[in-house]
């Protein structure tokens, strides 16, 4: 295959323009080109050397393998010690290459949680969601949003607390009703034809493809039938957010509460280490709600009530006085 050949069958499946069996046909050839391990076991500079070279090194594979022989006093092992290497420098190449083009295409590049019965599972998304899985439901979602929207599927019933992003909508699919929204806080309940969907903080819209779209502000509750295609918005809706929340770490009102305990909290919630560089910090008390509010907003809800100083390194945060070395 020419170089300008595969750019175009690149351009084709980028733009959907093949027929099932040549998608196929691509997805089988990017899921069995080479071993993941073997870039893995390289250095950084090395992937980085490799990936710059991909595309020639890939069109050029049949030259590599049909290197004619140096002369006649070239010992019988070098030719085949030329080839290992050769193959091996390939599988290395098509690996990078199938990766780069699997996170393009976004193949296999999803993961499923599946809960099961009288458990809450929580899951902390790429762009910080976090959704606490319940009963005997399943989760789907990309390991990385791209493109305009981020879309999620959901079978069963969740809390969501969505990070806050209003130039990417966040997207639920829940049978045959779409719930859409920017950032805010919600329970969805999908169990046989009907969908529940209850706000607990800020705006979300329902929509289905027969009846109007619904739109929906905190405390606010609406049931979608499925067979009878019909979208009802209560109009005065009773439950208890307690009942939505059992089992998560959804809600976080302190009142008066030491600092020592409110970290506690709050690395259990986000899945995260923090560490005082000054001990004696953890023995402030303070009041505050922060339900609802991102790990970042949390830090700076403490930090600017105790003029205090926060990093975050991966998965790490460190917290000091301002005048701390």
């Amino acid at each position: 295959m020419k170089e300008s050949d595969f750019d175009k069958l690149i351009d084709q499946y980028l733009k959907d323009q093949l027929n099932s069996g040549e998608k196929q046909k691509v997805e089988y050839w990017l899921n069995h080109l080479a071993e993941d391990q073997v870039f893995d076991q390289l250095s950084e500079k090395e992937q980085v050397a490799i990936k710059a070279n991909i595309k020639y090194q890939l069109f050029n594979q049949e030259k590599c393998l049909k290197k004619p022989a140096e002369t006649a006093k070239t010992t019988w092992l070098k030719p085949f010690l030329k080839i290992a290497s050769c193959i091996a420098v390939i599988s290395v190449l098509i690996f990078s290459f199938r990766t780069q083009l699997k996170e393009l295409f976004n193949i296999g590049q999803s993961i499923s949680v599946v809960n099961i019965q009288g458990r809450i599972t929580k899951s902390i998304l790429a762009d910080g969601t976090i959704v606490w899985l319940k009963g005997n439901s399943k989760l789907s979602f990309p390991v990385k949003f791209k493109g305009q929207f981020r879309v999620v599927e959901l079978q069963g019933e969740a809390l969501f607390e969505v990070a806050k992003d209003a130039a990417h909508p966040f997207i639920i699919h829940s049978g045959a009703l779409t719930t859409r929204v920017l950032g805010t806080s919600f329970n969805i309940k999908h169990l046989n034809d009907k969908v529940e969907v209850t706000v607990l903080t800020g705006h979300v819209f329902l929509s289905s493809k027969n009846p109007a779209a619904v739109n929906l502000l905190p405390y606010q509750k609406a049931i979608f039938f499925e067979r009878k295609k019909i979208l009802v918005k209560e109009a005065k809706p009773k439950f208890q957010v307690t009942d939505l929340t059992n089992g998560t770490d959804y809600n976080m009102l302190f009142d008066d509460a030491g600092l020592a305990e409110i970290i506690r909290r709050i690395e259990k919630k986000f899945e995260v280490s923090i560490f005082l560089k000054n001990p004696e910090l953890s023995k402030n008390l303070i009041t505050a709600d922060l339900t609802d509010q991102s790990l970042t907003n949390s830090l700076d809800m403490i930090c600017g009530t105790l003029n205090l100083n926060y990093s975050i390194s991966n998965q790490q945060v460190f917290i000091s006085k301002h005048n701390s070395n």
